[in-house]
């Protein structure tokens, strides 16, 4: 697995910084913090955390390579948050976000549309004001590895999703997820990972039935837990169901993905809609390769985002993608798949991801 160092953030209203490492253990990049701290770690290409204080920062992590080739990969960032005090999530939007997304029966449409409304951004940043700078009618979703968001995020126009990320945040999740908060809730931050939320599917489903079925009844609608993308994750899933036994229901199926070839993304995406027959939701990806081969190049960086924004654009079971990284410090990922500059700016690759 991969190694994790732990920094300490220093306070609430500071980005956290972290660090990295290399472990020579092929697993995938993922976030684990506890109740009070936030991280994230890469195997074979980095490894982080960011300790945080409650309440205050936002988590994430990456996942492995593609379904045939188990490849570590994940970035972990930290940061200060502010959030509602008091819930305020608006009604479900009735826009091309949404009512594009339908569970389809063939793997895509032909159409290929863009300006889909179904992006998304895994937001490391904290309330900083270049959160505006990300937000087109193509971007209308946000999470943040937390069950914390922005809180100018209903005002920019876009639907934040708390995240149960593992066993030790779920008080917090269960106090601060109530009706009106949000919509959509996200589950467990790969589960089948033991440097991660590692939560064995039994478990996972005791804790799905406490915390997170309830929200149906609330209105909301849920993320499965995201596994990395080692194979053994699509197996945690099955066994979680099983375990389960008709007692989780959850409206969108949620993939991770790193690697570095567009055709391998679309056949791995398409395994997981064939398999749970669910709506997708690929919360994090990016052009990395973390099995030790060559890094993609910029040209190949834009083609890769080019083709897959385009598939998922155009994919009807697609509901949303979230890209890595909107963050200034990538953590040992490619510079060159990075969406934000340090200015808080987009990148032209940013660019690429905003604009219709």
């Amino acid at each position: 697995m991969a190694a994790f160092n732990f920094l300490n953030l220093l306070t609430i209203s500071t980005l956290a910084i972290f660090a990295s490492s290399f472990s020579a253990t092929p697993v995938n990049a993922i976030a684990s913090p506890d109740h009070h701290h936030l991280g994230r770690s890469l195997a074979r290409g980095h490894d982080s955390i960011a300790k945080r204080k409650r309440d205050t920062s936002s988590k994430r992590c990456k996942t492995r390579s593609s379904t045939l080739a188990p490849a570590p990969s994940t970035t972990a960032v930290a940061s200060s948050i502010k959030v509602v005090t008091t819930p305020t999530a608006q009604p479900k939007a009735t826009s091309s976000s949404s009512s594009s997304t339908a569970v389809a029966t063939t793997s895509a449409s032909s159409s290929g549309s863009t300006g889909s409304g179904k992006g998304g951004l895994a937001w490391p940043n904290g309330d900083e004001p270049s959160l505006k700078n990300f937000k087109t009618s193509k971007v209308n979703f946000i999470y943040t590895w937390t069950v914390e968001y922005p809180s100018s995020s209903w005002s920019l126009g876009l639907e934040p999703i708390p995240m149960l990320w593992g066993e030790s945040q779920a008080t917090d999740f269960q106090n601060k997820v109530v009706k009106g908060y949000a919509n959509i809730a996200f589950g467990f931050n790969e589960p089948n990972e033991p440097g991660q939320s590692n939560i064995q599917p039994d478990r996972g489903a005791e804790l799905w039935k406490q915390y997170l079925a309830p929200l149906k009844s609330q209105g909301y609608e849920l993320g499965s837990p995201a596994t990395s993308s080692n194979p053994n994750g699509l197996v945690w899933v099955k066994n979680f169901l099983s375990a389960c036994n008709g007692g989780c229901e959850f409206d969108y199926t949620c993939v991770h993905w790193y690697d570095v070839k567009a055709a391998d993304f679309i056949t791995y995406v398409e395994l997981w809609h064939t398999t749970f027959n669910k709506p997708i939701m690929v919360t994090e990806y990016a052009c990395q390769n973390f099995n030790g081969g060559a890094q993609c190049t910029q040209d190949e960086i834009f083609s890769f985002m080019a083709t897959v924004n385009g598939w998922m654009d155009g994919t009807d079971y697609v509901k949303a993608y979230f890209p890595f990284g909107v963050m200034r410090d990538m953590s040992g990922v490619n510079v060159l798949d990075g969406l934000m500059t340090n200015s808080g700016t987009p990148t032209d690759l940013g660019y690429l991801f905003i604009n219709p």
